[in-house]
């Protein structure tokens, strides 16, 4: 169900108001899509859906603060990369964060009730375990999104040049690791 500009707006006026409901209808237009990205970046289903929620509780809690002039998705999906940066550098603090992408994707690999949209090919999979999360994200933003690199560039708070520099780090490595896997 997609609402208008108009309409979010509406939303978000109700909702600053203390109508706590009205959320709920952002919640159900942007969870699809801001749950793949997060499980992208953070390569484990089970976090992704926490930092989803996450995401969505800290934007409720400071929705007062949110500048009306920009972008709600982007203000969310900036909020939401924060979170995940937070949720890696938590998880690199107890082990190394590569260890546990490995072990998730054997755990992943079994599940049968993926979300299409979250699943990633045999291949690709681990070829994303290889990126930095920045390069996951501004592929991620890219790809499933069609953000162009000003907005990733608002979402993750960089310049759009330093966007750029990310994709085309991202597209070299993975092509790097595609030819290595071919002579194989």
């Amino acid at each position: 169900m997609k609402q208008s500009l108009m309409e979010e707006e509406e939303i978000i006026s109700r909702c600053i108001s203390g109508d706590v409901e009205e959320f709920g209808k952002l919640v159900e237009m942007y969870q699809p899509a801001l749950l793949p990205m997060i499980f992208n970046i953070l390569q484990d289903r089970e976090a992704a859906k926490d930092v989803t929620q996450e995401a969505f509780i800290q934007a409720y809690f400071n929705l007062n603060r949110f500048d009306r002039k920009r972008s709600f998705k982007n203000w969310l999906y900036s909020i939401a990369y924060r979170r995940c940066l937070d949720r890696i550098r938590k998880e690199k603090t107890k082990r190394k964060f590569i260890k546990k992408m490995i072990k998730e994707e054997k755990l992943l690999n079994k599940d049968e009730n993926k979300d299409k949209k979250i699943e990633n090919s045999e291949i690709f999979n681990p070829l994303l375990n290889k990126l930095n999360e920045k390069e996951r994200a501004v592929l991620s933003l890219k790809i499933n999104e069609g953000y162009t690199a000003k907005e990733i560039g608002h979402v993750l708070n960089c310049r759009e040049s330093t966007v750029r520099v990310h994709v085309f780090n991202a597209k070299r490595k993975l092509k790097r690791f595609l030819e290595e896997k071919k002579d194989v």
